[in-house]
């Protein structure tokens, strides 16, 4: 969740969208937002690693656990390459010496490094970004505050309504990539087995990530169709540095730049990787997958065979694959997976539980059905080349599920949470 995310992708929403860029974002967190619900009621249930394959597989069965958990693991795998291509690209418009494969080694490595060491060390480097991009995000704020002031600029309903071009379907298919901005409160969940008091620190941090980067996300967008609303006449690849070249120049352009090349291959390439690792530790320890997911380094504790493994495949498929190929794909996964946790909750807590109160009935029927029906409503409209290839990625999780169990002939593989507080 990278509060300069709109600087990377907003060109890529523009056309989709017809510029009502900041619509898709309140759209997508409101989708999130229901979702970030479910997630909080199962978090402070089950305080333990694997996300969305943990939460399902307790919520109804080991089986389709493993289905949905597999589902997302596929976005996971493609956010730190995702991330990496980001970077790559605007280093190589930075510095074009430097060839585009050196920026994904040394990210690559880096991260890797990192994450062997540990979520705390992920932190600090992640605090440090953060600090950079606030000067970045504050800059771009108080520039456009002070061409509004001066009559430069006037204010705009373009990024939230264009009636000259509206199209819910438009609107859509970007929201499906900008949920890419915020699959990061999933990885918050991933952690709980490293986290203070995971029973109430989990969903608190999910729910107030939501909040907190859907707002910022939108007020960004909002300005930035008040500095240009003839959005068509924006370059899709440079559409926001176009934007920070009439608010604060070329000296707002550069350090945008460098800030976005760090913040997405160092900050979110770290914490993609991160997230992924534990969820393939949890598949490990349960037995769903090899055991040696599960082995953890004995100075450091953190699973090293899967955090090696996300770092040679984020870089087999970052020099093999395409930015809007990865775009296309890296939200079928997560929103499958939303789908299958929405449901989990509603059956274990309303259908299987309590739903005798008007308190369980809301939270436990209609804000799970809310986050549901938009996470459904979005995946519909993702793009059929993403549909293919996810379809195929669950397919091939499937035919796992079905040898692990011999045909199910055998219990689905998993751990054992009764005794675990």
């Amino acid at each position: 969740m990278i509060p300069v995310a709109p600087l990377a992708f907003y060109g890529s929403f523009l056309t989709p969208a017809n510029g009502m860029v900041a619509l898709a974002y309140f759209v997508g967190m409101v989708a999130m937002l229901f979702t970030g619900f479910s997630y909080a009621t199962m978090a402070a249930r089950y305080p333990f690693s694997g996300s969305v394959y943990t939460y399902v597989q307790q919520g109804t069965n080991a089986g389709l656990g493993f289905i949905g958990g597999w589902g997302i693991t596929l976005d996971y795998f493609l956010i730190p390459t995702i991330t990496y291509l980001i970077s790559q690209s605007f280093g190589e418009s930075l510095f074009p010496a430097v060839p585009g494969w050196a920026w994904i080694v040394i990210l690559v490595l880096f991260n890797t490094f990192v994450n062997i060491l540990g979520a705390n060390v992920v932190t600090k480097v992640s605090w440090i970004l953060f600090a950079l991009q606030g000067i970045v995000l504050v800059a771009f704020i108080i520039g456009t505050i002070r061409l509004l002031l001066s009559g430069t600029i006037q204010p705009q309903a373009i990024s939230f309504y264009n009636p000259q071009h509206f199209n819910i379907q438009g609107v859509l298919q970007a929201t499906g990539i900008v949920i890419v901005s915020y699959l990061g409160f999933d990885a918050i969940s991933t952690l709980s087995e490293e986290a203070e008091d995971p029973h109430h620190s989990i969903g608190r941090a999910i729910i107030l990530s939501i909040l907190s980067i859907g707002i910022l996300f939108v007020v960004i967008t909002v300005l930035a169709g008040f500095v240009a609303p003839d959005y068509q006449n924006l370059n899709p690849n440079t559409a926001f540095l176009g934007i920070l070249q009439r608010v604060g120049g070329t000296w707002l352009v550069k350090l945008a730049d460098v800030t976005i090349i760090l913040s997405f291959g160092f900050a979110s390439g770290q914490e993609g990787q991160t997230a992924v690792s534990r969820i393939l530790y949890a598949m490990g320890r349960d037995g769903i997958l090899p055991s040696a997911f599960a082995k953890l380094h004995k100075k450091y504790r953190t699973p090293i065979f899967a955090i090696v493994l996300v770092g040679l495949a984020s870089l087999i498929l970052s020099l093999t694959l395409s930015q809007d190929t990865v775009s296309n794909l890296v939200s079928f996964g997560a929103l499958f997976g939303f789908i299958l946790l929405n449901l989990s909750v509603i059956w274990k807590f309303y259908v299987k539980g309590d739903h005798s109160s008007v308190s369980s009935f809301i939270k436990y029927l209609v804000s799970p059905f809310i986050g549901f029906a938009v996470s459904t409503w979005i995946f519909l409209s993702l793009s059929i080349e993403s549909k293919i290839v996810g379809v195929v990625w669950i397919l091939v999780g499937v035919a796992i599920l079905v040898a692990k169990t011999h045909f199910f002939s055998k219990k689905t593989p998993s751990l054992d949470f009764s005794n675990k507080d």
